[in-house]
């Protein structure tokens, strides 16, 4: 993935109509942590699983609200922007299981 597909992600609206909260301090702290991440020439393999998704910001947002608050529902800002940014990139689609009875 070139430098500018990374870029897209961090963008404030993409073509479906999702736009982040980039009012939430944690979303601006995790585009802080993204924007190094794209200068690391060899990032973690778990980085680059959540990048692929196209929601690497929203789901680094979310857990720096859960470490910090140490509870989920102070986070819920951050989890409705994961889950708009998960459905808007398909990603249900990309990653879906099937469950064995």
């Amino acid at each position: 993935m070139s430098q500018s597909d990374n870029n897209k992600s961090t963008t404030p609206q993409d073509k479906k109509g999702y736009v982040p909260n980039t009012t939430s301090k944690y979303y601006q702290e995790a585009l802080e942590e993204y924007k190094d991440l794209l200068e690391d020439t060899d990032p973690e393999d778990w980085d680059k699983r959540i990048q692929s998704t196209g929601c690497y910001v929203e789901n680094m947002a979310l857990q720096l609200c859960h470490a910090e608050t140490g509870d989920w529902r102070q986070c819920f800002k951050e989890m409705e922007m994961f889950r708009q940014c998960w459905d808007t990139k398909g990603n249900n689609k990309r990653t879906h299981t099937v469950d064995k009875q």
